[in-house]
């Protein structure tokens, strides 16, 4: 992966979940845009670059709150193992498979970041009424946005030095080939 690249695409989605993501929100759940970018690179980047640039995102959303250092790192590096770790048994370059990867992984760490808040902060609602808006609607809502941003950064791919295999499984060709 082309590093120099990948910081210009990640100050791009840091930017773009800071200042447009908010006036996106629909009420009060906002897509993260930064999972989509962490969910892209485990699919399409080598295993070990992926997990990299996971916990590159992570680190700079951390710098970006006032929370503890490493909650959002680790977070979206287990993300990205999770995702390194199943990609070679999904059609990756599929609409169907980016939504569902993205809401499989948006998922457990919104949940986690929820329980977290509840221990640390006092719960103003209920733990479902929180789960429900605060991970479940937001996962929802990201994986929507996750086919859009991941087709935009495929067309990046040879600018960030991700090969893109002509081949699918098991020697399968697909009836459509993205182009880039």
């Amino acid at each position: 992966m082309r590093w120099t690249t990948f910081v210009i695409v990640a100050a791009v989605l840091l930017t773009l979940q800071t200042a447009v993501a908010p006036f996106l929100g629909i009420g009060g759940v906002r897509p993260d845009w930064l999972i989509v970018g962490v969910v892209y690179f485990a699919l399409y980047a080598r295993a070990k670059d992926g997990i990299i640039a996971a916990w590159a995102i992570g680190f700079c959303a951390d710098l970006m709150t006032v929370e503890r250092p490493g909650l959002i790192s680790l977070s979206y590096a287990l993300a990205a193992l999770g995702v390194t770790s199943v990609r070679e048994y999904v059609f990756r370059y599929r609409a169907m498979t980016q939504f569902t990867m993205t809401l499989c992984i948006c998922l457990p760490v919104q949940t986690g970041w929820m329980f977290y808040r509840r221990i640390m902060y006092t719960p103003a609602q209920s733990v479902w009424v929180d789960w429900s808006v605060g991970a479940l609607l937001v996962s929802l809502y990201t994986a929507l946005w996750a086919p859009l941003l991941h087709r935009l950064l495929l067309r990046l791919s040879r600018l960030l030095g991700i090969a893109r295999p002509r081949y699918s499984h098991a020697g399968l060709h697909t009836l459509e080939t993205p182009d880039v």
